[in-house]
């Protein structure tokens, strides 16, 4: 072949790989072309914005919608359980409370069961129960068996700034035979008011009363003597409360004022009144990470019962109280917690002054 031939030859071999690469990969321009006529027949089997939906179908999608705002608020309104059992563990340098220091070692049983339903949009009734069992390792005098049983506790809230609550408790304690006199029945009426402030602080007030029935303890007259009614104490509390939130910790500080009268007319043991002020601390360090922390201070002032002596002086104690816990959330269900307490009472009645330190550790179940 020559090489005029050669050269004839050349353009025609690029003619033919050019229109196949034309057929077989499509230049950016033939794809371009052919997404927009795609998208010309999808709009095209599109009905028109302006057209109307048909009359039972927009009749049926309000009858959907309906139905789940009504299903969402019958949920609101069923009645809600929930619960709790924990283990803990703990020794006590001072379980006693007493000027001699007794170590000792615990174990307490809990249980704690919930329930609640939305009575309206803005009324909530709750129930609670909370049963306790302890019993130390040698110092049985302390161990006792405690049921709290809150029928009724109602909760409204007009709006995001009023909480309003009111609450009944039924006590019943029970101490083992070689402490009796200690068991006793209770009823406690409460009623508590809150007002939310700005955007992260809050204060509250709150009211108790309770009513102590000893079912084994008698009063006593001025001399001494056990008379034939039981002993029984009435006591009155207020309670004012103010916390605020700076980032994921809650502060707050509390102001205690409560007196408590007894029948029981021995130099009126058991009457007198209390000032406390508790300051405390918490917030989650981590997503299962929860750490609290408290410092409370109280003064107690007897009203007749004096010290003993010759002095005539009425008694009075100081209690500072220090504690921490840590808890953390295994999964959804258990949870572990460690505590510590410090107890220093100081008085001018020297037999009653002693240190207590405990430690715990508690394991907890959820359901």
């Amino acid at each position: 072949m020559t090489a005029k031939n050669k050269r004839a030859v050349v353009p025609v071999g690029l003619g033919v790989a050019g229109l196949l690469s034309l057929v077989v990969l499509p230049s950016p321009l033939l794809a371009q072309e052919e997404t927009a006529e795609k998208e010309v027949r999808e709009r095209a089997e599109l009905p028109p914005l302006t057209s109307q939906i048909p009359p039972e179908e927009a009749l049926a999608a309000i009858k959907r919608r309906a139905k789940k705002i009504l299903e969402a608020r019958r949920a609101a309104r069923r009645m809600k359980f929930s619960g709790e059992v924990s283990q803990v563990f703990a020794y006590e340098t001072n379980p006693a409370t007493a000027s001699d220091h007794k170590g000792n070692s615990s174990s307490e049983e809990n249980a704690y069961l919930s329930w609640s339903k939305k009575l309206t949009p803005t009324l909530t009734w709750q129930g609670t129960y909370y049963g306790s069992v302890l019993f130390y390792e040698k110092y049985h005098a302390g161990d006792y068996t405690d049921h709290i049983l809150t029928p009724v506790k109602l909760q409204w809230q007009p709006g995001r700034m009023w909480r309003v609550e009111s609450w009944v408790d039924l006590e019943r304690n029970h101490y083992r035979d070689d402490a009796r006199d200690s068991s006793y029945k209770q009823i406690k009426l409460t009623g508590r008011i809150r007002q939310n402030l700005w955007k992260s602080w809050y204060h509250q007030a709150q009211y108790e009363w309770f009513g102590r029935d000893y079912v084994h303890k008698k009063a006593r007259d001025g001399a001494g003597a056990e008379t034939a009614t039981y002993r029984k104490d009435a006591r009155y509390r207020a309670r004012y409360k103010v916390g605020t939130t700076i980032k994921k910790a809650l502060l707050s500080i509390e102001n205690d004022f409560y007196n408590n009268d007894s029948n029981d007319n021995r130099n009126n043991y058991y009457d007198y009144h209390i000032w406390k002020i508790t300051g405390s601390v918490s917030g989650s360090a981590t997503k299962k990470l929860y750490l609290s922390g408290s410092f409370a201070f109280e003064r107690k002032n007897y009203d007749v019962r004096p010290v003993s002596g010759i002095s005539s002086e009425a008694r009075y104690d100081d209690k500072y109280t220090l504690s921490s816990n840590a808890s953390y959330d295994l999964n959804d269900t258990w949870r572990l917690a460690a505590g510590l307490t410090f107890d220093h009472l100081g008085s001018n009645e020297s037999t009653g002054e002693y240190d207590n330190m405990k430690e715990s550790l508690t394991v907890t179940a959820k359901f």
